[in-house]
């Protein structure tokens, strides 16, 4: 029964971290000029633009970003490798300081500039918060989360494997929990503006107390 729990601790625990992706996602589009701190394609292209438009102000403070997320997961694997840490705990603490840390930074700072923290959280959190039943799922963006589960529900209704209803699953209420997060950062964010950050706390004390639940084995 105690086995039986912490799975489903751990499902519930990964969209919950998911709902926390989504939040990051709106929160940095919408206070930070339409930036997407928690993926790198927007920012690549974003870059190129400005190479081959010679806008070599802004190359700089894009090229950081690039490095800032990169040395997120590689600080995320070397503590998972290496330390005897518990990284879910820590990437919950890495977001709740991110988050604050781009809250009280100075509006007259660069818009990428002062995403930097949200740049470094949410790699870390993908590190950390990488899946859930043995099945690679991101917490901080969602395309391979949708192509996923229209793969398991098109392979579940042609194979009636209860396997792969189980993966359609997970991997559906992951893309629900990110859009929710998401638009909880919109609702906060036009709300409080930059402050709306706090409301973000709310999903990560959740899912601190889900890990001390699935340490106990009951809540």
């Amino acid at each position: 029964m105690k086995a039986l729990f912490c799975k489903e601790s751990d499902v519930v625990l990964h969209w919950t971290m998911s709902v926390v992706g989504g939040f990051l996602g709106t929160y940095a589009i919408l206070t930070h000029n339409g930036t997407f701190g928690s993926a790198e394609t927007g920012n690549m292209m974003e870059l190129a633009v400005e190479v081959t438009s010679l806008e070599l102000d802004t190359v700089a403070v894009r090229l950081l970003a690039f490095l800032v997320f990169g040395a997120a997961i590689v600080i995320s694997y070397l503590l998972t490798t290496y330390s005897k840490w518990n990284m879910r705990k820590l990437a919950i603490w890495i977001d709740a300081i991110g988050l604050l840390t781009t809250v009280f930074l100075p509006d007259s700072l660069d818009p990428i500039a002062g995403l930097y923290p949200i740049f470094f959280c949410a790699a870390f959190q993908w590190g950390t918060y990488c899946g859930a039943e043995g099945y690679n799922s991101a917490s901080i963006f969602i395309t391979n989360n949708y192509k996923q589960l229209l793969l398991a529900w098109t392979r579940y209704f042609i194979e009636k494997d209860r396997k792969l209803l189980a993966k359609a699953v997970l991997y559906s209420m992951t893309v629900v929990s990110f859009f929710a997060g998401a638009c909880i950062g919109c609702f906060s964010v036009y709300s409080w503006g930059k402050y709306g950050a706090f409301v973000c706390l709310i999903p990560l004390v959740a899912a601190r107390l889900l890990l001390w639940a699935g340490e106990k084995g009951s809540f």
